[in-house]
């Protein structure tokens, strides 16, 4: 995560790269109801800073009120806490998630983070610098 905001300033702004997220359920009810959230807050136009927060708390999200922590970082992100629980209660993101995970687990992927990268996979943190050679290498 510490590299996605540099990415984002070198290449994503420019328009030279596009970043897209699949969430990866691994840990179970507590991973899909994360990833759940972040699409809802996506419905308000936080996809990405309700991602960030979660995975910046996301050690409380286990303490066993999951649904009250999503909430309460919703409303640290200025999301409206109201449509945010219409949203994670209706479950609309539920079965999507669900077989995104799966289409991952047969590429492969089995745990976080992984970077497809135009042809190129990148597994676990990597030095920014790794980034920018895989990056660079995949423009044409």
């Amino acid at each position: 995560m510490e590299n996605e905001p540099k990415i984002i300033a070198q290449y994503v702004a420019s328009g030279q790269v596009k970043i897209v997220a699949r969430m990866l359920a691994q840990s179970g009810e507590v991973s899909l109801r994360a990833a759940e959230a972040a699409e809802c807050g996506g419905e308000q136009g936080k996809f990405w800073q309700m991602r960030s927060a979660i995975f910046v708390d996301q050690s409380r999200l286990f303490s066993g009120e999951t649904d009250s922590m999503l909430t309460a970082i919703a409303a640290g992100i200025g999301l409206d806490t109201a449509a945010f629980g219409e949203c994670l209660l209706a479950g609309t993101y539920r079965e999507p998630i669900l077989r995104g995970f799966e289409a991952a687990k047969q590429e492969g992927i089995r745990t976080r983070p992984v970077f497809d990268i135009n042809g190129s996979r990148l597994i676990g943190a990597q030095p920014y610098e790794e980034f920018v050679r895989v990056i660079d290498a995949a423009l044409p």
